[in-house]
């Protein structure tokens, strides 16, 4: 993962001097028990801050409130099949991290809110970037998908 593009969004929007806090015991016991990549946790360790941080109209979540996130009941289904989140797009689509490819994608609310039996992975849309590259995008590509159906829209162009 490029790190530095991450920092280079992070100055874009004028948040380059946000303090960094350490993760809580409880966000670590989390990224065990869940074995949430190292390569991950790196990141989230690098980017671990007080405040939510909005990148025009996404959000990158507060790391050491990710775990009690990640385990509500609709959310908890997600983190069950390798989707992490870390964020939320403009209509309140979850922005996740599949922990196996390392790519981000967005899971529509509604249905993951509405049908208790939908696998989240039926519902998720990668955009085939990293969580930097996402962000990054998110600030200098005008038009960058803000939510699931703007994602299906934009990938289905990219072929």
């Amino acid at each position: 993962m490029d790190i530095g593009l991450f920092r280079k969004a992070l100055e874009k929007i004028n948040k380059h001097n946000i303090m960094k806090v350490e993760f809580s015991t409880g966000t670590i016991k989390f990224f065990e028990d869940y074995q949430i990549p190292e390569d991950v946790i790196y990141f989230l360790k690098e980017f671990s801050f007080r405040e939510n941080i909005k990148f025009k109209h996404v959000y990158f979540n507060i790391v050491n409130e990710m775990p009690e996130e990640n385990l509500y009941e609709e959310h908890k289904r997600c983190l069950d099949n390798g989707l992490f989140i870390i964020g939320y797009g403009l209509n309140g689509d979850p922005i996740v991290i599949d922990l196996t490819t390392k790519k981000i994608g967005y899971i529509f609310h509604d249905e993951l809110w509405e049908d208790e039996d939908v696998n989240p992975r039926e519902i998720y849309i990668s955009l085939e970037c990293s969580i930097p590259q996402f962000y990054y995008n998110s600030v200098t590509i005008d038009d960058y998908p803000v939510d699931g159906y703007e994602a299906e829209t934009f990938m289905e162009n990219q072929s």
